[in-house]
């Protein structure tokens, strides 16, 4: 995991998780590891893509109910009865299955008609849920005819127990009896407080005094079967909402299956969605794999990719025989970034992830990536930066074959250059023995020359402004680069006497080399010109095949349009002659006639254009992405709200924070961080309407120390107590694990909460607390 590390690879993937909606969706992200074959990393990238398709609907719908999911499925599997909170979490969860089935449905594509096709169908335990309880979690009164009745009954006995005590705190007579004018409960009993010594005056029960003992709350003897009444109905209503609850919790234990299913489908379509909203903001594409060449085109760093400056994209082949490349260049050029561009290209698509590259590129299908980049010294096994450094080369020289990567950070550079450099190219040449791939970069001028035709080594730079002195950080293939630290010093304004100095202290051989230095620039000048030249030209080639393809497919439309008229026509023809024939005379040519017209359409009708996932035209995006709606400004790094519909030229009014600026719709892409669609789509279904329950609130206390950390709590809590909130999620983290006690404490002696668990390890594990609110 630590070669991953200094990859980026943990970066790419926390960058992944973020778009993830629940916690089971982001500990899947966290364990992606490589496919076993390319054909499962094929069907990745085409189930990447088939989510992408959905979002471009312009929604990303939402699966935040799994995170307690495991809180209440083990008990509907042993047929336990399922408290009103828990049912409320089910609910929660069937919702989100109903939302996910409604994003997938009107989406023509394998993956999301297989997923919207083996989804449960969660219309029936809404329903069911929805006949007990309220969308809030309470038991409806209307919940079974049983449970109505004694409510009713209730409220009318409360009424007149009411009305009973009222009329004695009302009577004169009860004026010097009573301590105040008020009605008061005492254990689930109507009481009024009377005087302490004038209770003979009020024939009832006692049923407690104050604590100053000058206030004696008595039962009156006229409420005393009313108030048993009472007694009795609360405890026949609790029985009936038992039965109830047990009812519903047999019926949805019946479709646990179902709902075990469907917690897969809905984790692994959540891990589908953040990984396909990553792919769309870094533009990443799926690629083919090969047997024997690297062919990265346009190849670049995902995590510069999202910073939203501009990247220069390099284009790396290792074809043929050539399948080492020894990169140099001036120090921060852009090795290092190169290389692990690379390094990510290939561990994502081995994981089945899109690279950020063109669609046109392949790679190896590579079974093992070895990497040496970074400081790799262990304190704990004795070993030194360069000893370390040699024990990763000497892993990387025991594999063979193309499946193979080798990635190589400053080969053997921490040591004497020239036993480096002899080091060094052994190792190269028994990579190239081994028949790997390898991507490695150097300083050192020996390794830079030396490597005949034949060889596998193939030499590359990154290309540098002689003017500026500044890197381009342009790939340059054949080429070795140069470290420039000579002419780095005549740029900066070192003494010429010293600048003389180190070049007649230099090797003949090296003196050579950077006297021949401006016509190696000369030539590097030359081949990036011939680079720009190909850009442009490839540019120019592929606009003119979207234009022909546009036209192509605009010509498809209108042939499909012109055949619909013809066919009406001949359609109408047909009928007409079918009326006009006289049954007795024509009665095979009636049937011909018929035959014709039912075979016509299979004949002359055009296959049916399918509808692509994104939006084509200014009009479809408007439709899709109405005011209103978040979507991705690549220009602004952010997300930006919708205020208005493209205009006639394209351009769509767009706030993000407080910039208002014009943008061209066909920039615009699906919202990074999307608001939750649950409740939208529920009601866009016409089979269930019922409002979603609003989310539990959640306080993140990370980052907090233990005093902050605990008022917060203490408000949060309060709050949620006056709101009548049943539940809080308190993110803390582990740390030193001093706050996670200190919460824990004070939950444990706070009056608001009822009880607390931990999370699940799906769900955030020990990092998270649940509280569940209870009556102060």
């Amino acid at each position: 995991m630590q070669d991953l590390v200094v990859l980026d690879w943990i970066e790419i993937l926390e960058k992944i998780k973020a778009h993830a909606t629940s916690d089971m969706g982001r500990e899947a992200i966290m364990q992606t590891e490589p496919l076993k074959t390319p054909q499962e990393a094929h069907a990745s990238f085409q189930e990447i893509n088939n989510a992408t398709e959905v979002l471009n609907q312009g929604v990303r719908p939402f699966m935040t109910s799994l995170d307690l999911y495991s809180t209440w499925i083990l008990r509907l599997k042993k047929n336990a009865v399922l408290k009103t909170l828990e049912m409320k979490d089910v609910r929660s969860f069937c919702l989100e299955a109903l939302a996910l089935k409604e994003a997938l449905h009107p989406v023509q594509n394998d993956w999301a008609q297989r997923i919207h096709q083996s989804l449960m169908k969660a219309e029936e335990p809404v329903s069911a849920i929805d006949q007990i309880l309220t969308p809030s979690g309470d038991i409806r009164s209307d919940a079974s005819e049983t449970l109505f009745r004694l409510f009713r009954e209730k409220e009318r006995l409360a009424r007149e127990v009411q009305s009973t005590l009222d009329r004695l705190v009302k009577d004169h007579q009860m004026e010097n009896v009573l301590q105040d004018k008020y009605v008061t409960t005492r254990d689930g009993r109507w009481v009024l407080p009377v005087r302490s010594g004038m209770q003979h005056h009020l024939p009832g029960v006692i049923h407690g005094s104050s604590q100053t003992k000058q206030t004696v709350f008595i039962e009156p003897e006229k409420v005393i079967p009313s108030n048993n009444r009472l007694r009795q109905i609360e405890v026949e209503i609790e029985d009936e909402i038992e039965r109830l609850l047990t009812e519903l919790s047999r019926y949805l234990s019946s479709k646990s299956l179902d709902i075990e299913s469907s917690q897969v489908l809905m984790k692994d379509a959540d891990v589908r969605f953040a990984q396909a909203q990553f792919a769309n903001q870094v533009e990443a594409h799926p690629i083919e794999f090969s047997d024997d060449s690297m062919e990265l085109i346009e190849v670049r760093h995902p995590l510069l990719q999202l910073s939203g400056k501009k990247v220069v994209a390099n284009t790396v082949l290792l074809e043929g025989h050539k399948s080492i490349l020894l990169l140099s260049g001036p120090n921060a050029g852009g090795k290092t970034v190169l290389l692990k561009s690379i390094g990510l290209a290939a561990q994502m698509a081995r994981c089945g992830l899109p690279i950020c590259a063109s669609e046109t590129s392949k790679l190896p299908f590579f079974k093992n990536v070895l990497i040496g980049i970074g400081d790799a010294q262990s304190v704990d096994e004795e070993l030194s930066t360069f000893a370390a450094h040699l024990k990763i080369l000497g892993k990387a020289a025991s594999v063979k074959g193309r499946d193979n990567l080798i990635l190589i950070d400053e080969i053997c550079g921490s040591t004497d250059p020239e036993e480096g450099s002899a080091l060094g190219r052994a190792f190269i040449e028994e990579f190239s023995n081994n028949d790997v791939f390898a991507v490695i970069t150097s300083h050192l001028g020996p390794l830079k020359s030396g490597w005949d035709e034949q060889s596998r080594v193939y030499n590359g730079s990154l290309e540098y402004d002689p003017k500026t002195g500044r890197p381009t950080y342009q790939f340059l293939a054949g080429i070795p680069g140069d470290s420039m630290a000579i002419q780095t010093a005549k740029r900066v304004g070192v003494a010429q006497s010293i600048v003389q100095r180190a070049l007649d202290v230099l090797a003949p051989a090296t003196r050579a080399r950077l006297e021949g230095l401006e016509q190696i620039e000369q030539l590097k000048a030359d081949i990036n010109l011939l680079q720009d030249h190909l850009k442009k030209e490839t540019k120019k080639a592929t606009e003119m095949k979207r234009k022909y393809e546009g036209m192509l497919e605009q010509f498809n439309k209108d042939k499909d349009e012109w055949l619909q008229r013809t066919v009406k026509k001949a359609e109408r023809k047909v009928e007409e002659a079918i009326a006009h024939a006289k049954a007795d005379e024509t009665f095979k040519r009636h049937t011909a006639l018929q035959e014709i017209k039912y075979k016509l359409p299979e004949i002359v009708k055009a296959k049916p254009i399918t509808q692509p996932g994104a939006p084509e035209t200014a009009e479809e995006f408007g439709k899709k992405f109405p005011p209103g709606s978040k979507v991705y400004v690549p220009t602004l790094n952010q997300d930006g709200i919708i205020q208005s519909t493209p205009n006639s030229k394209g351009d769509v009014m767009i706030l993000s924070g407080s910039v208002r600026l014009q943008l061209p719709w066909t920039i615009l892409k699906p919202a990074g961080k999307p608001s939750n669609p649950t409740s939208q789509l529920i009601r866009q279904s016409s089979n269930i309407t019922v409002a979603l329950a609003d989310d539990d609130r959640t306080l993140d206390l990370r980052g907090r120390t233990v005093e902050d950390a605990l008022q917060e709590l203490e408000l949060t809590l309060d709050k949620a107590a006056q709101a009548r909130e049943d539940r809080i999620k308190i993110i803390h983290g582990h740390g030193t694990e001093a706050l996670k006690k200190a919460v824990r404490t004070y939950l444990s002696r706070s009056i608001y909460v009822k009880k607390w668990k931990a999370g699940s390890p799906e769900g955030g594990g020990d990092g998270i607390t649940w509280v569940e609110i209870g009556e102060a």
